[in-house]
């Protein structure tokens, strides 16, 4: 058996290095509108270090990023923020730390938070960040109701400001994440965007200033917008006022995101030095190839990402729970994490390890006799040969089609008929927007809005995420929702997290609506005979750095020595 998958995924290997070369633009010396305070109109040329005094370092992403903190969740949209905006709080190792807010305190009854801001801090065009520019960006997010406001929509009542530097938030109902959910609520200009608006549905507030946040900024982070050419690149410069200081005399004098997949067009540009960090996309072949070049290293990471096999609960025959057992004894959980998506870990539930409230739960193995079992349990035992169960595949993540091919070669032996179906991003988001049109099968992985399994039981699924590409499932347990809104109210820390263990345990044992595959460990490869990266040091001695969606990518930590370049 296990001779048999090598040689599905070493045919697979050799189809991803003979693909096509795309066409992915660098956006080389092209005059755009510009993004940033003063609207001045600037030029970039492709490739990092040749833009400013300092170098400007240059990534690949999967796509240009929204610069509105009120619409921004993509993977390119959480680095940007995470660079050119502050928050209240910070996500550290052991729980948030203070970043805006140097204090706070909440009441009793865990309905009121009040908190005391830094003095002196500096947005981007000059002007202090006050309490009332906090006001202003929660209930512009939660008017706006886009991006991550679903962790405020149904808990935030209002928010005040007391005095320029104390805010206080007054609660519907109890949220025992709150402050931890802050790190998502990105503090915005109030005077610059209210400048900016336009006419829109907003009354008094126009717009909200969202068509002219398209392709500027209104923050206070380490870097500024510079320039945004749409699906080409983003250009941003430092912010030399930055609050938190710049201990780092190496650090870029920009940054530059270039919307570059493509596994030729990468190796071409790494190899000529026009590209310092790749997207984490990236298949194992051609991460293999980069590393062969001179100077290039794969730095590894985690950003709490899990990929999950979602299983159409609501067709046939994905629609018996014995069905799904049977579905996930087919998956070489071991294969994926050694060859697929190398140097992950199986992963243990629906929640990272890593993350706190995180449970073990009895998760499945590969086992052909043990899907035998569960079909002959399934109601569909006597013609489960009679279907065809439809795995879709993202094209834009070549590695996931391994993944398909090993589970169409497990079920086969036992007379179950797979199809994979191959399809871009935006047309599965497409497809799963209703039960009908979801497939049976899709591999995707999901993210954290903080730390917390609260944060991945509720966008994973709660009922509110249905007919979004969080929730291929189609759960729908009424059940399973008042669990998860109990947890989530629960304002004492151990309580919450023992009720986030129940949610985990009884999703696997009475659901089981999921195939867990791994807890991926990202992989990028990035120029390290200049670029030195200390969230990335340890690697080699088998430290993984762990951060929030973002923030691993902070451009003021990273030292850029464009004199070795």
């Amino acid at each position: 058996m296990k001779k048999g998958l090598s040689v599905i995924l070493s045919f697979a290997m050799v189809a991803t290095l003979l693909s096509g070369c795309g066409n992915s633009s660098s956006g080389g010396g092209t005059t755009t509108q510009a993004a940033g305070g003063s609207g001045t109109e600037v030029t970039a040329a492709a490739g990092g270090g040749s833009e400013a005094a300092g170098g400007v370092i240059t990534m690949g992403v999967s796509g240009t990023p929204d610069l509105d903190p009120a619409i921004a969740t993509t993977g390119s949209s959480c680095i940007a923020m995470a660079n050119m905006y502050d928050t209240l709080v910070y996500p550290g190792k052991d729980g948030v730390e203070p970043r805006v807010a140097e204090s706070w305190e909440n009441s009793e009854d865990g309905l009121t938070y009040t908190f005391h801001l830094k003095k002196g801090i500096q947005f981007h065009d000059g002007s202090e960040l006050t309490a009332s520019d906090v006001v202003f960006s929660m209930n512009r997010l939660l008017a706006i109701g886009e991006g991550y406001a679903y962790l405020f929509t149904d808990s935030v009542e209002s928010a005040e400001a007391t005095d320029d530097y104390t805010v206080v938030f007054h609660l519907k109902k109890t949220f025992g994440p709150f402050v931890s959910a802050l790190v998502r609520l990105l503090i915005v200009n109030e005077d610059l965007v209210m400048a900016n608006k336009q006419d829109g549905p907003y009354g008094e507030f126009g717009d909200y200033g969202k068509a002219w946040l398209v392709t500027n900024d209104a923050g206070s982070g380490a870097y500024m917008a510079k320039e945004l050419v749409q699906q080409d690149y983003f250009l941003a410069e430092k912010f030399d006022d930055w609050f938190v200081g710049w201990n780092n005399q190496y650090a870029p004098a920009g940054f530059k995101m270039m919307a570059i997949t493509e596994a030729s067009t990468v190796r071409t540009m790494v190899a000529n030095k026009e590209l310092d960090i790749t997207d984490q996309w990236q298949s194992a072949e051609t991460l293999a190839a980069l590393e062969k070049m001179d100077g290039v290293s794969i730095g590894e990471y985690s950003t709490y990402l899990e990929y999950n096999m979602y299983y159409n609960t609501q067709i046939e025959p994905m629609d018996d729970i014995n069905f799904r057992r049977a579905i996930s004894c087919l998956i070489d959980y071991d294969t994926i994490c050694e060859s697929v998506f190398i140097h992950s870990v199986k992963a243990t539930g629906p929640v990272p390890a890593t993350v706190q409230g995180h449970v073990d739960t009895a998760v499945f193995e590969y086992n052909l006799d043990k899907a035998k079992e569960y079909l002959a349990a399934s109601k569909y035992a006597n013609n489960y040969g009679d279907y065809t169960v439809e795995i879709l595949c993202n094209s834009d993540v070549a590695d996931l089609e391994k993944i398909a091919l090993m589970i169409q070669s497990a079920a086969s032996q036992i007379g179950l008929n797979i199809e994979i179906s191959k399809a871009p991003w935006v047309s599965i988001i497409d497809r799963m927007g209703s039960v009908e049109t979801t497939p049976h099968m899709i591999a995707i992985n999901s993210g954290l809005s903080y730390d917390e399994a609260g944060a991945y039981l509720e966008s994973r699924y709660h009922s509110k995420t249905m007919g979004t590409w969080e929730q291929g499932e189609w759960l729908g347990d009424t059940k399973l929702d008042g669990m998860i809104e109990d947890a989530l109210a629960t304002v004492d820390k151990t309580e919450r997290f023992a009720k986030y263990g129940e949610i985990q345990n009884y999703i696997v044992d009475e659901l089981c609506p999921t195939g867990y595959l791994c807890e991926m460990t990202e992989r990028i490869a990035y120029q390290s005979s200049y670029i030195t990266w200390p969230a990335l040091e340890n690697v080699a001695e088998g430290e993984i750095a762990s951060a929030l969606y973002g923030y691993l990518h902070q451009f003021a930590d990273i030292e850029y020595h464009t004199e070795k370049k």
